[in-house]
């Protein structure tokens, strides 16, 4: 099959590492040096084309081409994909078409269409979309595809911030044993970080971000499916992937999006979701998972009240029979003066409803958190921190910068500190701690047992007050008592009920 597709090349060449191109094409210098990494360090491909439904084992083979078109019968049309993946594992074949886009160049329906289209012809199983714009998930494509055009062709997307972080968890994890591959990977994330490579960072949201701000704080109704409710919804899944893949680069740590299995299967229902959301509650919100963190952090903008909210919410201690002693478990994990605008919320049974107060006053006195009247203990605390943004909130530059801070921040201070509640392990119990008369059971040696006639049962190691017995209760004796020296029966089927 890789003949196949190589003989409907009409001109390409194989991807290189250093590209001899001119300065001013970037988009071909990223896309060659990113497909030669592929070629050359096979970890770096698997981590990134799994995720794109490429075959993945330890027979893999890859070859990439760019600057690729095909033959075909219209000469006046030729079609140049940025690149073209061929892996080979085994004896499965898996290709796909490239095309990029770097700087403030944004992908376009008509020209994605056009290569789906092409690979649909050619028998080519995906086309690989990538550009500074981000999505959720790779399944999850920034640009509304008709669901015809990828029936039969699968279509992904990656942001150049996602594959660079990609490359820098793999060389900072050390996953990567040869030394000439991990240079190689460290090389690209030094190019990719680079100004000149024209790889970005998001930097604003939408324009109708500020119109969605605007119609909520005059009370303007909403639709869910109007222009800037759409639009703002897209721009939040930018920033959440943005804020991810930037943890993620921080800590060391993939940090993922945390989607119902529903959501991360159908891009369409997470986003419309999203977009109700919004027109109803006035507010976006979304988890996120970070490796052995004591729970997922919650990252929500309130566009009423025009503020930030970043927690992480923890099951109670179940071994405390005192609300205070739950409240001083998490108050003592909780260390340093940054936390003076950090607030502890305490969830109660029942109806009993919900309180809150500075973390600092909770430190003091815990009780201000107890409702009057209760012997209950929380069932869940969650530590919190509100950032006002005032004006901020609706400028698109300015809610990026506030968000793209305040999100490492909170986990720096509070994130790290915390541990969930784990119950201790059972002790072993010491033979004078066990209550009541010793027993005979049939794991007691014979020794231990006392048979007499005119006495109970009793442990000889024991001092039991012993009663004659009547002669109705030693018959009865008799007959319950087995020694272990004699055989018993387990319980058939029909017996257990």
């Amino acid at each position: 099959m890789k003949a196949e597709i190589t003989n409907h090349l009409a001109s390409g060449q194989l991807a290189r590492l250093i590209p001899t191109v001119a300065d001013s094409k970037k988009e071909e210098r990223a896309t060659s040096s990113l497909l030669a990494s592929f070629m050359v360090v096979p970890m770096f491909a698997k981590e990134v084309l799994a995720s794109a439904g490429a075959p993945i084992g330890k027979r893999l083979k890859i070859t990439c081409y760019t600057e690729v078109t095909f033959k075909s019968a219209d000469k006046s049309k030729k079609p140049r994909p940025d690149g073209l993946i061929i892996i080979q594992n085994g004896s499965k074949i898996w290709t796909a078409l490239v095309e990029s886009k770097i700087g403030n160049a944004e992908l376009t329906n008509e020209q994605v269409e056009e290569y789906l289209e092409i690979a649909k012809q050619l028998n080519i199983n995906a086309v690989i979309t990538i550009s500074n714009q981000f999505a959720t998930t790779p399944t999850h494509h920034p640009l509304t595809i008709a669901k015809n055009k990828i029936r039969s062709v699968d279509l992904y997307h990656f942001s150049w911030l996602s594959l660079k972080s990609k490359a820098v968890l793999l060389t900072g994890s050390k996953q990567v044993d040869d030394p000439e591959q991990a240079y190689i990977l460290s090389e690209l994330v030094r190019y990719l970080d680079h100004d000149s490579s024209g790889v970005s960072a998001l930097s604003k949201m939408p324009s109708q971000w500020k119109d969605a701000c605007n119609a909520i704080q005059q009370g303007s109704p909403m639709a869910k499916n109007c222009e800037f409710v759409e639009q703002s919804v897209s721009g939040w899944h930018q920033l959440l992937r943005h804020l991810s893949l930037n943890l993620s680069m921080a800590i060391g740590q993939p940090v993922n999006i945390a989607l119902s299995r529903a959501r991360e299967k159908d891009a369409d229902l997470n986003f419309q979701e999203d977009c109700c959301q919004l027109s109803k509650e006035n507010k976006l919100q979304a988890e996120f998972e970070i490796p052995n963190a004591a729970s997922k952090l919650l990252f929500s903008a309130d566009f009423l009240r025009r503020t930030i909210n970043i927690s992480m919410k923890l099951s109670a201690p179940k071994d405390k029979s005192r609300s205070t002693a739950s409240i001083n478990w998490i108050t003592r994990q909780l260390k340093g003066d940054h936390l003076q605008d950090v607030s502890l919320r305490a969830y109660w049974p029942r109806r009993i409803p919900m309180t809150v107060a500075p973390l600092i006053n909770a430190k003091e006195e815990p009780n201000t958190l107890v409702p009057a009247d209760t012997n209950d203990t929380p069932t869940h605390l969650e530590v919190i921190r509100v950032i006002d943004l005032s004006a901020r909130f609706k400028g698109a530059k300015t809610f990026i910068e506030d968000a793209s801070k305040e999100f490492p921040k909170f986990y720096k201070d509070v994130g790290e500190q915390l541990s969930k509640w784990v119950a201790k392990a059972p002790r072993v119990q010491e033979e004078s701690e066990s209550t009541g008369p010793s027993i005979p059971t049939i794991f007691s040696s014979p020794d231990d047992i006392i048979l007499n006639e005119d006495k109970a049962v009793v442990a000889s190691d024991s001092e039991v007050k012993c009663e004659p017995l009547t002669e109705k209760a030693r018959e009865d004796s008799n007959k319950a008592i087995v020694l272990p020296s004699q055989s018993v029966e387990g319980p058939s089927i029909n017996q257990v009920q």
